[in-house]
């Protein structure tokens, strides 16, 4: 085994009752946790178990709740439900969906609700897989990535029926299910590699059926295209001093439309979804800058400018001050060496 590589690791994160309904908003499952409550407010109990990938950084894990409601916006990701237990009920922006086991719901960046449902007194169980942006952009190009991308921002459902669906489904729920168990093959990194790969080969295919039959569909609305090219245009300049009038006047429309074209796609102004980004950012930097930079630096460095008002944000949004996330990290990487 290459001594360099680290196997999958599970972080697990529990809630119980009403006691841990603020701290379930402080998940680091998705970009951001807007409101949580349980179906029971007393005796709820959720449990979350993520590991990510050591090439490309894919989110695989599962969700075992008593029953809740989450209201969340992803940024980053496309994410990937499968109902193993229960129901599950979800809305976004523009439409509302709902499945079980067998079926599957797809979502990409987004602001939506999810239900989950337990049935017959038995826990809601799923498997989740989160993929970033960026293997999208892999498998499609430009055109094909801007109808897919529409669909997946309002919700995709795979029912039982759909055959194109079903090998990468299967193979979702077959590699979580090896990852949970703790099983030996994946502690092997050319196995993990292979798993990995082939996790990316089904994703997309599906994504690439997924857009020709998106190809007859009506194109992106203009507020959809405006947030996609001013999200883009944001991801590329984060460490620049930026403004909503000079990012809608590097992508050709006017402050007022890119507000509205916000409120209308993300339920949010661009500034906060740019400080929501840059939050992100810091947040994953301080996990894994192996260099000696504080945490002033790193934010800085991501285009933070109020380090009072960033420290809060993310005292709030990940449960600790940044200075213990780098604590923390340090500490990791001083133990790998």
């Amino acid at each position: 085994m290459n001594p360099e590589y680290v196997p999958l690791n599970v972080h697990v994160e529990e809630y119980r009752g009403s006691a841990g309904k603020s701290d379930a908003r402080r998940s680091n499952l998705f970009s951001r946790t807007n409101g949580f409550s349980f179906s029971d407010p007393c005796n709820g109990h959720l449990q979350t178990s993520t590991a990510t990938t050591d090439k490309l950084g894919i989110k695989i894990g599962r969700v075992r709740s008593t029953g809740h409601e989450i209201d969340l916006t992803e940024l980053n990701h496309s994410t990937v439900l499968l109902p193993k237990q229960g129901r599950l009920e979800a809305r976004s922006r523009r439409a509302e969906h709902a499945c079980e086991h067998g079926e599957a719901l797809l979502f990409g960046p987004n602001r939506r609700t999810t239900r989950a449902v337990g049935e017959s007194g038995k826990h809601f169980e799923a498997t989740v897989l989160m993929f970033p942006d960026d293997v999208l952009k892999m498998k499609l190009d430009r055109q094909a990535l801007e109808r897919t991308v529409d669909r997946l921002e309002t919700g995709v459902t795979v029912h039982q029926s759909d055959a194109s669906g079903v090998p990468f489904l299967k193979f979702c729920d077959f590699l979580s299910t090896a990852i949970m168990s703790g099983s030996a093959l994946l502690g092997d990194r050319r196995h993990m590699q292979a798993m990995e790969a082939m996790l990316i080969e089904l994703y997309g295919e599906f994504i690439s059926r997924l857009a020709e039959e998106s190809g007859g569909r009506k194109a992106l609305s203009a507020g959809a295209r405006y947030v996609a090219k001013a999200e883009e245009y944001m991801r590329a300049n984060l460490d620049e001093p930026l403004t909503v009038s000079g990012i809608a006047a590097a992508i050709g429309v006017s402050p007022r439309s890119l507000q509205l074209a916000f409120r209308e796609i993300r339920s949010a102004a661009p500034r906060e979804i740019l400080a929501l980004m840059r939050l992100t950012l810091v947040h994953e930097k301080l996990k894994s800058d192996k260099s000696a930079a504080g945490v002033t630096d790193i934010a800085l460095e991501c285009g933070v400018a109020n380090i009072g008002r960033f420290a809060s944000a993310y005292r709030e949004t990940y449960g600790e001050k940044p200075s213990a996330t780098r604590r923390r990290a340090r500490a990791g990487l001083t133990g790998n060496r």
